[in-house]
């Protein structure tokens, strides 16, 4: 990867951070008159409100793990990860100091990705076929 796209990279990142900050400062007003159980939560109704079809979220690994392909060019909704703990020296000290990073969380929405579709028994592959027909034809030693 060049320095130029790996620098793009971090700008793109840096601008989708602020724009998650200034929904978030909306979103915890909400939180703080009870509208909202927290901020993500906020978040994901604002989202589920700018399209009635979406019925959960769930990030690219999650989808995956159920057989789902998010589809081709599709762009995740933005939510807070799970904070992180780091430390910085800061200049002038030879002391560590702590800090807290919320990262961002990807999440795509059931609209954006294909499922897969559940197989019925008229659907069995020719090798499921074959396996129940040996499971047919498997004689114990008693019989003969």
């Amino acid at each position: 990867m060049s320095k130029d796209t790996e620098s793009t990279r971090k700008e793109q990142y840096i601008q989708k951070r602020k724009e998650l900050i200034e929904l978030s400062k909306f979103v915890r007003m909400g939180v703080k008159s009870g509208a909202y159980d927290s901020v993500n939560e906020g978040l994901k109704e604002i989202y589920m409100e700018t399209n009635t079809e979406i019925e959960e979220f769930k990030t690219f690994y999650q989808w995956k793990e159920e057989g789902a392909t998010v589809r081709k060019g599709e762009k995740a909704f933005l939510i807070w990860g799970q904070p992180r703990k780091g430390s910085q020296v800061p200049e002038g000290t030879n002391e560590p100091e702590e800090y807290k990073y919320w990262p961002l969380c990807y999440l795509f929405a059931n609209t954006q990705v294909y499922k897969p579709e559940p197989k019925t028994e008229a659907e069995a592959t020719p090798e499921e076929e074959e396996e129940e027909e040996q499971e047919l034809t498997t004689v114990s030693g008693d019989e003969y």
